[in-house]
């Protein structure tokens, strides 16, 4: 079992995204965003961002469905919008 944390920069907050064709562009085990995903810029702290997670609420109280790999990993520290763009992909695990 993998050990993964969310987030921990300044000013991060989860994104809703919608679970279907609207969302996502998928193929085999990997999906792509349709559109930009832009998350809180960060305001303070530093992160990799490696994984991701797609579950059925916003809050620690839902139901995780998938994770998996991002990439390219995105760098994040003071000021930088975190973005998963239509070029990312994301692999489940």
């Amino acid at each position: 079992m993998c050990s993964r944390r969310e987030a921990t920069y300044t000013s991060y907050a989860r994104v809703a995204v919608a679970r279907t064709t609207g969302g996502w562009t998928v193929t085999n085990n990997s999906v792509s965003p349709v559109a930009n995903i832009d998350f809180p810029a960060a305001t303070g702290g530093t992160n990799t961002i490696t994984h991701f997670g797609v579950g059925t609420v916003a809050t620690l109280a839902g139901k995780l469905l998938y994770s998996g790999t991002v990439t390219p990993n995105i760098s994040v520290s003071s000021g930088v919008t975190p973005r998963l763009t239509t070029a990312s992909t994301v692999t489940e695990d």
